[in-house]
């Protein structure tokens, strides 16, 4: 199972340049994300101008519907807890469950086009990816 983090999820939902061979390479895998992605997804779509959120919350339905959307439970504060201690307790505490989300499902790995965070050492392996192509 590879995750996907809101920056990926972001770039799928605008089209943006290098999604379709990221997906295409991807093809096969389950492909996942955390309710906690999901919700910054839509906390941004809160601030975006009006007349655009109900398309943007369709899109993040839709994508919610194509790929495993994983829990913050007791399995994955149980799992981030394991790891307060150990370095994860640097990372924001969403961050952290979020990790434990994908760990306690047995994620092998986290997409994300954000710069890595000190957030200990993770089951989860971090691999931070560019998608846009510059000039």
């Amino acid at each position: 199972m590879k995750g996907l983090d809101t920056s990926i999820l972001l770039d799928i939902l605008e089209g943006a340049p290098g999604t379709k061979e990221l997906l295409h390479r991807l093809h096969g895998e389950e492909l996942a994300t955390t309710e906690l992605n999901l919700l910054e997804l839509e906390y941004l779509v809160a601030r975006g101008p009006e007349r655009h959120r109900g398309s943007r919350r369709d899109a993040i339905s839709r994508l919610r519907r194509k790929i495993t959307v994983l829990p913050v439970d007791a399995r994955s504060v149980e799992a981030c807890s394991h790891h307060l201690g150990k370095g994860a307790e640097a990372a924001p505490p969403h961050v952290c469950a979020m990790m434990g989300a994908l760990e306690s499902a047995g994620c092998a790995e986290l997409l994300t086009r954000d710069p890595p965070l000190a957030i200990g050492k993770w089951k989860v392996q971090v691999k931070r990816i560019q998608l846009r192509h510059t000039k």
